[in-house]
């Protein structure tokens, strides 16, 4: 494992320094990434304060939520780009080059690529939790509560990607298919919290965990909750567990696409 990891560490440093020699392209894509997603928080806190408290929430719950679900995505996709690019991979035959591997093929996949706008992400997430914790006079167990939430949430999201993405063994299509299955995941994570009730909530926490990288980890800081935070823990480590199953067995169905190269990505 410690071996893994510390492969898994030299490659992220790897795919880093390589996107960094561009410099003005790099920083480019985080601010524009920054700016793109201030935008967004700008639209959600204005309707939280045209409709008032929902479930609720209120406006500085917003910030918190996209505090969460853009650093989780951050994180997955700055470090994790790989498995984003797997439909790619598997239809030109790229993917045998990983299969060829001595390390972890899933890590291997994982860290072949980097998303320098998934640091603007990473970047934007990181002032909004600040914010947050300014904004609700977060006290030191709320703190730490944020922090534990930060490696929960970012577990949960690579679970819930590895999954959506392992389709691409499945079908001729997959490029299709994934993205439609990961926007589906996604856009119900950034959209205010208090909108989800009922059947709904339960769809979105237990079937589709969107909620569990946005919407109740902010409930769990704002009520400093240990119930549920370890309501969080344990189904991230659950769906990250399935996760790897359900890849592990759409490996077995790969064939090789007998186009790879042993060059480049």
């Amino acid at each position: 494992m410690t071996k893994e990891l510390s492969f898994a560490w030299y490659a992220t440093k790897k795919n880093l320094k390589s996107h960094a020699e561009l410099r003005a392209s790099f920083l480019m894509s985080i601010i524009g990434m920054a700016i793109n997603n201030t935008a967004f928080i700008i639209i959600w806190i204005f309707f939280a304060k045209s409709v008032g408290a929902i479930g609720g929430w209120r406006a500085l719950d917003v910030v918190g939520l996209l505090g969460f679900s853009t650093l989780s995505f951050g994180i997955v996709f700055s470090a994790a780009m790989g498995i984003r690019r797997l439909p790619d991979y598997v239809a030109s035959g790229v993917f045998d080059r990983f299969m060829l591997s001595p390390k972890n093929l899933l890590l291997r996949t994982a860290t072949a690529a980097f998303n320098p706008s998934a640091a603007g992400d990473m970047f934007f997430g990181i002032v909004c939790l600040a914010i947050y914790g300014f904004l609700i006079h977060a006290g030191a167990a709320q703190i730490i509560l944020i922090l534990a939430l930060v490696v929960v949430t970012s577990i949960t999201f690579i679970a819930a990607a590895i999954t959506i993405y392992s389709t691409s063994f499945y079908f001729m299509d997959s490029n299709a298919v994934s993205t439609g299955l990961f926007e589906l995941f996604l856009t119900p994570s950034l959209f205010h919290g208090g909108a989800f009730q009922g059947t709904m909530r339960l769809v979105f926490t237990f079937i589709i965990p969107s909620l569990l990288i946005g919407a109740l980890p902010v409930e769990a800081v704002r009520d400093a909750s240990l119930s549920k935070f370890f309501l969080i823990a344990v189904l991230a480590v659950c769906w990250f567990g399935l996760s790897i199953i359900i890849f592990n067995k759409a490996v077995r169905r790969y064939e090789s696409a007998n186009f790879t190269t042993f060059g480049g990505q």
